[in-house]
Parts: structure tokens; sequence; C-alpha cells
């Protein structure tokens, strides 16, 4: 069992501490014996200045007056920054770097040497083995291969190029890898245009606008910092468009001697490294490799183990803390969570010979967010959005009176000569023009989208800094104040709600696999940012849990806190009960598991307490490679605790509630409704409850809605909804469309007004109870029918006074707002007709025994091309067991065409394939159709048409 835990909290070590942040990082395999730590560093020679972009000079930043008294004032004053000045000569390189300039390469490479380059990878079960091994103590492993290609820039054609992938977890892709080329890796001097030796071109998968690296890197240069140049190229491998890249400057000895006055000195990169005991193994050397002298590091290290003035002191003899104020504060700007003082990733730091720590920046791609920076502070409530201090080094100095006010003093500085809104804006402009010029037709629209919020970041950066400021600098926590987050205890209750696909724990990035909805720990609320969800099959330590139980499935929730601490819950059960529906009870059915705790950069937990009871519910589950897993958990870990009974509404009895809430129209057919509007009141039984969890949803009402007002041909419905482990509960009014208006009072038996409070089961998606409103009114304040108009209103009122269930729900009056889980639904695309007379046209089946309601979902002509996609018209409901004929009229809806040779598929609106079908010329010919036999759940054949109606016959 603890080796079980072991390789479990390897996973969460390297997939949060490392992966969800190591975008673009490189690592090669080098040695890390330890040396002797000295702090006998000489003193620095003199620095070159350091070039920034004319458009933006920088001045010379000023540096806070620092008291006389103290040592850390007195030895490790900061220097001021040099100020950037124009190079005396061009770099030859230069042209290869000019942003007005879009290098087209060509690269010719024999396919099994492209298969190969592509397709390698780094999985969970090899960084797992590898941390086992290593237990962070040297840098990770480089797994790609050089081949030897021809590439063509701009005319200019060389062979016997080097080519390999590039990148380490959140970067890959097998369709449009990162790439490195080396000239002169086979034939020696080889360069292209007799200047560049080396090239890296970064596919920039995290970053749909393309903006943020190269603009991350002219605010770092405009800071006066030595920052890669950047500009783009566009790649054909073998005759076939890749697309846009960003063509980056490698930091290697050509850099150092533009920025430095001597290249000979240590280069480092940190990848998930930090001055600590247990990151410092992980730092790789990119210079001087042969040499095995580490003093510099662990002279670092050394400093900031020692707590007084005199650790800050010997700090400063080796790192240039003024340079690095700079760098600190840029990274902040700009957004950078990703980077050294974020989440100790990202960066490289030099030291010329006899001289100080420099740090560099790298791995901008994920920079200028807002609400969804990728941060690993969830722990830290509204992590303050004016410093970073996660790691040693700015930690040491934010806590620190007089350093945190020079570095706040650094950030204002270059908020004032460096962040200009309106350079900064032309600069996206510019950038964002090349893009929407040369990349890939089908990325245009995204990258479009996605370069608003990098203009929103700009126009809100400077002010939201400026206020968190003021009237003092926010506190960051010291290292011995961090807290996990979502930490257990000995014992304890924990219900969680999960959506992932099966084989997600052998993914490159575990948080495209799954994600989770909801967490209670001990019945309280948890943040479920950061948290990630992985399904797959069992490894072969995680067997031992439930030894001879055969071939078993596991499922692991974990997240990391800013300490480094991860935290978890694992589930092993048999693969065969893997399946939708499935319910399983701890002590009556063959599951185990349970939560645990791995300390920073251990390989080993330092906690395992077991389930001692629960239950697993999976509302959709299947062992085929991405197929949804989703369900929940609800249980206890530890010693027995007595489960909450308390449900959102409780109990089969009548009752009376009052609510306020506030929505707007047409939320009922979000991608996600559970999280549409807010209940801002809620009393049940003259009881206040919590308003936390409740949705609220509003729209025109579905077709079992309709039947708690049958007569009326136009009707809209207001749903209120929680999720819990188990169960969905709330209310429902449906009332006339011409009723939805402000100042509308409806009055339960004098006006068309009907509804009642539900449960729905979330395993099956049947409804358990159905108890009608037998009196009340329903107040809308503000409403209107426009799609996005406010709904705001209150209800008072009582349900229930049958004897029974079954006597509330006579007449078949149920609930079909909610659809569970739209990527649960059985909706099969059932017919196709490609040659349709006069119209193409295809057909959906509902196997399921509710409705569904297709506002939730999408359909395109085209299984990997988002951007075709498009809604089904609002409103939009089939029944269980009924078919639905759509005609694919070009001028109406959907807008495309069957062609005889094509694919089709639908989607849940938040991109979950539901079901495709492809077919070939001749399969759906004239007179004829592509169906599935038997409905539903058959293979496709060529049958005689037969839309809205069962499928019969072989043509």
């Amino acid at each position: 069992m603890y080796r079980t835990l072991t390789m479990v909290g390897v996973l969460a070590v390297v997939v949060l501490a490392l992966l969800i942040l190591a975008c673009g990082s490189d690592p090669t395999p080098t040695a890390v014996p330890p040396a002797e730590p000295t702090t006998a560093i000489p003193e620095p020679t003199a620095r070159p200045t350091t070039p920034a972009p004319t458009a933006q000079p920088t001045p010379e930043p000023t540096v806070a007056p620092i008291p006389a008294q103290t040592a850390a004032s007195t030895a490790a004053a900061p220097t001021p920054a040099p100020t950037p000045e124009e190079p005396e000569e061009t770099d030859p390189s230069d042209a290869y770097f000019d942003m007005d300039r879009v290098l087209e390469i060509s690269i010719e490479i024999a396919e099994k040497d492209w298969d190969t380059l592509r397709h390698q990878t780094r999985t969970f079960d090899d960084l797992m083995a590898e941390i086992e091994e290593y237990q962070l103590s040297q840098p990770f492993a480089d797994i790609y291969s050089w081949f030897s290609a021809t590439v063509t820039i701009d005319g200019e054609t060389h062979t016997e190029v080097g080519v390999r992938k590039k990148g380490f977890l959140g970067s890959q892709s097998d369709t449009k890898p990162s790439l490195k080329l080396r000239y002169d890796k086979y034939v020696d001097d080889q360069s292209l245009g007799g200047v560049m030796e080396r090239m890296t071109l970064n596919n920039s998968i995290q970053d749909p606008s393309m903006v943020n690296t190269c603009l991350s890197y002219q605010v770092f240069a405009a800071a006066g910092l030595p920052s890669p140049r950047c500009n783009f190229a566009t790649v054909t491998v073998n005759g076939k468009e890749l697309g846009l890249y960003i063509h980056l400057e490698e930091l290697k000895k050509p850099f150092l001697a533009r920025h430095f006055d001597s290249a000979e000195g240590n280069l480092y990169e940190g990848t998930v490294s930090d001055f600590t005991p247990e990151y410092r193994g992980t730092f790789e050397k990119k210079t001087n490799e042969d040499e095995d002298d580490w003093s510099d590091i662990d002279a670092v290290a050394a400093a900031l183990q020692d707590p007084s003035d005199a650790g800050l002191v010997a700090l400063g003899e080796i790192v240039d803390l003024d340079r690095f104020l700079s760098f600190w504060a840029t990274e902040v700007l700009v957004g950078h969570w990703d980077g050294y003082t974020g989440d100790r990733n990202n960066y490289h730091f030099y030291r010329e010979p006899q001289g100080k720590f420099v740090f560099l920046p790298w791995g901008a791609d994920d920079t200028f967010h807002l609400k969804d920076d990728p941060n690993p502070f969830d722990n830290i409530s509204n992590p303050p959005p004016s410093v970073l201090a996660l790691t040693a080094i700015p930690n040491r100095l934010y806590n620190h009176p007089e350093w945190r006010a020079k570095y706040v003093e650094r950030l204002k500085e270059i908020l004032d000569t460096s962040w200009d809104e309106e350079a900064l804006l032309a600069s996206v402009d510019e950038i964002a023009a090349i893009v929407q010029a040369n990349a890939l037709p089908e990325k245009l629209e995204a990258s479009a989208a996605d370069t608003e919020r990098v203009r929103k970041f700009i126009l809100k950066r400077k002010g939201e800094i400026l206020a968190d400021l003021t009237p003092e600098p926010p506190d960051w926590p010291e290292p011995d104040e961090y807290v996990a987050t979502s930490g257990v205890g000995e014992s304890g209750t924990i219900e969680v709600d999960f959506e992932s696909t099966w084989g997600s724990n052998q993914s490159e990035n575990p948080f495209e696999g799954g994600k989770v909805t909801r967490l209670l720990l001990n019945e309280n609320e948890e943040s479920v940012d950061g948290l990630a969800i992985l399904v797959g099959h069992a490894s072969p330590d995680e067997q031992q849990l439930l030894p001879n139980a055969g071939e078993l499935a596991s499922l692991s929730m974990f997240s990391v806190g800013v300490d480094g601490t991860i935290t978890g819950l694992s589930i092993v059960l048999p693969l065969a009960n893997v399946a939708a529906g499935a319910t399983l009870v701890i002590g009556e059915d063959p599951i185990a598991g349970g939560v645990w705790s791995v300390p920073p950069g251990a390989a080993a937990p330092d906690s395992f307490t077991p389930l001692t009871s629960g239950t697993l519910v999976l509302a959709a589950a299947g062992t085929g490679d991405g197929e949804v897993v989703y369900g929940s958990f609800s249980g206890v870990y530890g010693e027995s605790i007595p489960e909450s009974t308390d449900e959102a509404v409780g109990g089969n009895e009548p009752g009376t509630v009052e609510l306020r809430v506030e929505t707007t129209w047409g939320s009922n057919n979000k991608a996600d409704p559970y999280q549409e509007g807010d209940v801002s009141h809620f009393v049940i039984n003259g009881m206040e409850e919590s308003t936390e969890g409740y949705g609220v949803i509003a729209g025109i009402a579905a077709k079992d809605e309709r039947a708690l007002l049958p007569g009326i041909d136009e009707l809209a419905s207001l749903g209120v909804i929680t999720v819990g482990p188990e169960f969905l509960t709330g209310f429902t009014f449906v009332i006339p469309m011409s009723k939805v208006a402000s100042g509308a009072s409806l009055v339960i038996d004098d006006d068309e007004i009907a509804g009642g409070r539900w449960v729905i089961s979330t395993a099956t998606g049947v409804l358990e109870q159905f108890i009608p409103f037998t009196a009340g009114t329903l107040e809308l304040t503000e409403a209107g029918t426009d799609q996005g108009a406010a709904i705001v209103g209150s209800f008072s009122g009582a349900f229930g006074d049958f004897p029974s269930v079954e006597a509330a729900m006579e007449g078949e009056t149920i609930l079909a707002t909610v659809v569970i889980n739209p990527e649960n639904a059985a909706l099969f695309i059932n017919e196709v007709a490609a040659k349709g007379d006069p119209l193409d046209w295809f057909e959906l089946y509902n196997g399921s025994d509710s409705d569904i309601a297709l506002g939730n979902f999408v359909v395109a002509d085209d299984l990997d091309d988002a951007g075709k996609r498009v809604a089904f018209p609002p409103g939009t409901t089939i029944a269980p067991g009924e078919y639905l004929h759509f005609e694919l009229d070009k001028d109406g809806w959907p807008g495309f065409a069957l062609g005889g040779d094509e694919e089709l598929g639908v989607w849940t609106s938040e991109g979950v394939l539901v079901d495709s079908v492809d077919w070939d010329e001749g399969q759906s010919g004239e007179g004829e159709s592509f169906a599935r036999l038997p409905d539903g759940t058959g293979e496709f054949h060529t049958v005689v048409p037969t839309p809205g109606d069962e499928n019969e016959h072989h043509h």
C-alpha cells in the first residue's frame, strides 16, 4: 500500500509542481554531484550594457534610499541597473529576427524519421519512474533524438541539418511539434547565412493568440534585461503545412556574447529548480558542462539558509540583486506565473567569470493572463497581483522590510518607464496582424479572440498593481507558513464530483484529461482550482490495494500547495466495473483507496489514510481510449465519522420555500447550466440556508416542462439547481412566455404558473421525487426574452401535501430542463444522406429514458476543425426514443452540406465528442443513406432512407 502511494505521490509531484507549469523547458540529463558550499565569491567585473528596443528606451532606474544601520543595507546595497545603449554595430543575425520578416521554413526528412520524431513523448509513467529513481537529484532526462534533414529557409537550402523535437510536457504535440534545428550537428561549421548554427521553433499551443512570447520579451528588454530575440516562421514538413511558429533565439554563447563581456561563464537552466535542498539537484548546466564545479550554486543556497542580515550580504555577493529586482518585477508585471518567481520553472541565469548571477527570462508563452492564470497559489486567498514570491530568493527578499521597499520601488519605476500602454497595444496590433496574415485559416478566429485577452490585460495591469500596493504592499507568507492546498487531516469526510477521460493518467497534460467540479472536505466547500483527476489502468503498485482482484482501474485526484506539498485521493476498482451506472460501496464491493500527502520534493508520502466507508458512483464510464468517465465519490477516511444526511432540500415531505434569484435568458442552453446565475436568499421551512453551490437558469421550456401547463403553446421555465454527490435537487417554475416581463407577478392557482421541488439521480438521470407547488407568488422585478436579458425575481410559497411521490407525479409531470451531463446522454447520429433529395440531411436518435436538450450540443461536418461547429436551434429537444431529422440548407441552419466522402460529429458545447460517423464515396449515394442497424447502437450500413423513422432495410 505504501509503495502504491509512493507512486501516486511521484505522479502528483511531477504533474503539479512540474507539469502544470513546465510548458516549454527542454532539459538534458546531467549528473549533479553536490559540492561543498562556499561564500567566498570574488568581486564582479564591470558589466556590459544591455540594448533595448529603440521604440521603448529604458531610463536608468533609481533605487530607494536604504537605511545605513543594518548589515543588509550597507553590504548588500543594490547598484543602479545599467542604462541600455544602442549596439555599436549591427549583428548579422538580426535579419533573421526582424519582426517584419516571417521566415519560410521547409523541412524534408525521411517519413520514418519524421514519424519517430513527432511521436517521441514523455508519459507520466516515465516521469514517475525517473523521480522515484533519482528523487529530484538531477535534471530530467532528454528523451528526444536528432535526425538528419534538408532544410530550406527563404530559399537557402542546406542538407544534413539536425532536427529534433523539443518541449517538456505541456507543449508536446505529435501534429505540430516544437522543433530545434542544428546546422552543425552533422556538418562542421555549417550555418544559415553564415551566422546561424541553431534555431528554436516553438509551437505556441498554449497561447492561441501567439502574441504572448514576443511581446513578453519586448517588455523584459525594455526593462534593461538580457532577453532573447523573437519573430515568426511558417513551417512545412515534407510538403505538409504545420502552420505558424515562434522563432526564438537560443540562450547559447552567441547570446551571451551579445549581452555580456564574456561568454565563458556558467549558464544554468531551471526546470522545477530552486536554491533549496529539495530542488537544487534539477539545475542543468548549459555551458562548461564538463566541469564538476557547482560552488556558485551552493553559495546561493548557503546564503539563503542564513536567516540573518549576513545571509543577505552573502547573497548579494553572488547574485546581482539589483538586476534581479528588475527581472522579478517584470515577471510579475507580464503575469509570468510559470517563471522563476512564480513556479521555480522556465528561467536561465548566467554568471560571468568572477561575476554575479544575472537572471534571464524564458518560456514566456503563458503570460498576460487575468482571471485564468495557471497559478499554484490557490491556498493564498486571491493571490496579490503585485507580487510573486514563491521561490527562495524573492521570498527571502520580500520578507525583509528594506528589500520589500526596494522591490516595490523598482516595480513602480518599470511601470513608469517600460509599461507604455499605447506602445504595447501597438505591438499587440503589429504581432496580431502577422499572425492573421500567416497562421493556418482554422487558427485565425481563436487567435483573434484570444488577442483581446492580451489587450485587456495591458489596459488593466497598471491600475490593479498600483491599487494592490496602496496603502501598503500586500503580505506574502514565509515558507514555514505555507499550507498544502486542500490539505487533509487524520480523519474526515470527502465528497467530490469529477469528470475525466479513460487513459488520462497517460496523457501529456493532466488538465486536458478532466477536472474536479465540486469538492467538500468535512462538509466545507473547497476550491477546485488546480485540481486534476486522472483515470486509467492501475499500475502494478496500485493493484496492491486490491490484491487478487484481477485487472484494476485507478482514479486519482490531487493538487499541490504553494510549498510543493501534494495531497490527493486515490481509488482502485475492478476494470469490469468501469461502466455507466456502476455503484460501488466500500466494505461491500471490490473498491479501496485513501487520502495521502507527499512532502515537497519527496517521492514517498508522509501520510496515507485509508477510506473506511463511502460510495463511488459512475454516471458514465468506459475503458476505451478517450471515453468519458464521469461520477462522484462520497465517503469517510480514517476513523468513522457519521456522513452528513443534509440534503439541499431534503425528504419527501411538504414544505415552504423563499427564494431570490438572478440569471439571464437563455442560460438553460449553456454548456454548464449548473454554474449559471445566483441565489441571493434561500429559506426552507423557515430556516435560512447557504446559497453556495446553486445555479439559476431561464429560457424556453422543454417538452416535458410544457406538460406542467398544457394547452399553452409558448412557455418559459426558471430553474434553481444544486449538484450533490448522488442527486441534483432544485425547483422549477413554468409560466407563459408573454409573462416574462419586468414587474410581472404570478400567483399559483390564480394565474398561469406551475412547478415544484424535484430530485434527480446523478447516476441514472432518473427523476426520484417531484412535489408540486400548492401555493405561492413569483415576482419578476426584471425580465425579458431577448438572449442574455437579465432575469431577477423572487418566490415565496409552499410545495406538497400529497400522501406519496406517486400521487405527486400523477399525470407524468416531470422535469426535463436539466440534462444530466450532456456527454453522458445516449445521443446518436443514426442516419446520414450525403446526396439527399432535395437537401442533404442527417438524423439523431435519443436512446436514453430522458429528454435531451440539444442546446447543450454542437454539430459539424469536420471532426478536426472546431471552428466549423455550429449550435442546434435554441429550444430544440429530442424525446426518449425519438428520431429527429435535420435538413442541411446552406442558406439556413446549420450552414454546411454533406459530401460523398466525408464525416459528421456531434459534441457537447465544451468540446467532448458524443458521436461521429465517417463514410466513403458510394456508401451514401443517390437514393441511399448510411444508417445504424439497429438504431443507436448498431454498425452503419447503406440502406433505403427512413428519415425520422426506424432504420430497417439494407440497400
